[in-house]
């Protein structure tokens, strides 16, 4: 995982798994990454914009990243 003031991005090695296989899902703060039909992994995420999901898949790695969201303006 790597963050910077704007994103949180995750990455995991994937060789030899088929994209159709992949399926994530963030819940209550925690990113699961199952693949081929096992649990890999699950990951705990800082705050971030769950709407905001992207991933991308190639030469094996998925990439996953997420926006930190807005911040709240207090006037």
């Amino acid at each position: 995982m790597y963050t910077t003031d704007d994103d949180v991005t995750v990455a995991i090695d994937l060789p030899g798994i088929e994209k159709e296989s992949i399926h994530l899902s963030l819940i209550d703060g925690t990113l699961t990454i199952i693949a081929g039909g096992n649990q890999l992994t699950s990951v705990e995420m800082p705050t971030v914009d769950g709407d905001s999901m992207q991933s991308r898949y190639k030469n094996g790695v998925l990439e996953i990243k997420f926006s930190r969201g807005k911040p709240i303006r207090i006037d």
